[in-house]
């Protein structure tokens, strides 16, 4: 029987990249997410995060199709920027409820089998605003903080059980949806792509590049691999050192 691992918002960009790395692993990598993708080998359950019945029913779904979990990757994400004194208290929900509520609902439903198996990885995709801040993010900010100190009560209370709680924190990924970002500021501020990578998105990295997906999905490798079995409550940049020593 293979081994089962769970990745959040898997029908694309860097939760995609993360599921195919478990299948060639050896795991039946299944994404939870709340519309289908469009094309994918993976198995797929429908399921909103942040609503606790529904990650409750998905899990259980998971428990009966496939067997005991193993690996968690908590990927789910989104973004939504407006000032403080503008931002709408339905979008703070949103973002909250999806990268925070939906992290904690989805460790603690992995958390009873992961102890009676003696053994659980749980990986969480925060990003390096989960270290610092910047301007008219405050959802995404607060979450992705937030994502940083669960992993570390997690981590304290799975250690007992053989259960590591990692965290990964990338800068900028190349994915579509960030090819949609640069292609409109290109157009809005009439630069080229490489204009807008070194003085809009990559400012601040040191290494002026894009962090690729399959860099991400390499560094999960690694945590449920055997050479992290003493790594646990850590939460590691992938940002061309954008928030280095943090």
């Amino acid at each position: 029987m293979k081994k089962v691992a769970v990745v959040t918002g898997a029908s694309s960009g860097i939760g995609l990249a993360i599921a195919k790395k478990l299948q060639t692993l050896g795991y039946e990598a299944i994404n939870f997410d709340i519309k289908a993708p469009v094309e994918s080998s993976l198995p797929f359950i429908a399921c909103d995060v942040s609503d606790p019945h529904k990650v409750k029913a998905a899990f259980a779904e998971v428990a009966q199709k496939f067997g005991p979990l193993e690996v968690l990757v908590n990927n789910c994400g989104l973004q939504f920027m407006a000032p403080i004194e503008e931002y709408p208290f339905e979008k703070w929900q949103q973002l909250i409820g999806v990268m925070l509520t939906g992290s904690f609902l989805c460790t603690q439903n992995s958390w009873g089998g992961m102890k009676n198996n003696g053994r659980g990885r749980i990986i969480n995709i925060s990003s390096v605003h989960g270290k610092l801040a910047s301007p008219y993010k405050s959802a995404y900010v607060a979450a992705k903080h937030g994502v940083l100190g669960l992993a570390k009560v997690a981590a304290i209370e799975g250690a007992p059980h053989n259960i590591t709680v990692n965290t990964i924190c990338p800068g900028f990924v190349d994915t579509p949806l960030m090819r949609d970002q640069i292609a409109s500021q290109m157009k809005l501020n009439n630069l080229d792509e490489e204009s807008v990578l070194k003085n809009i998105f990559l400012k601040d990295q040191h290494v002026k590049a894009l962090t690729s997906v399959d860099q991400v999905a390499g560094f999960v490798e690694f945590l449920v691999g055997p050479n992290a079995n003493t790594i646990t409550g850590e939460a590691f940049n992938i940002s061309g050192g954008w928030g280095m020593g943090l």
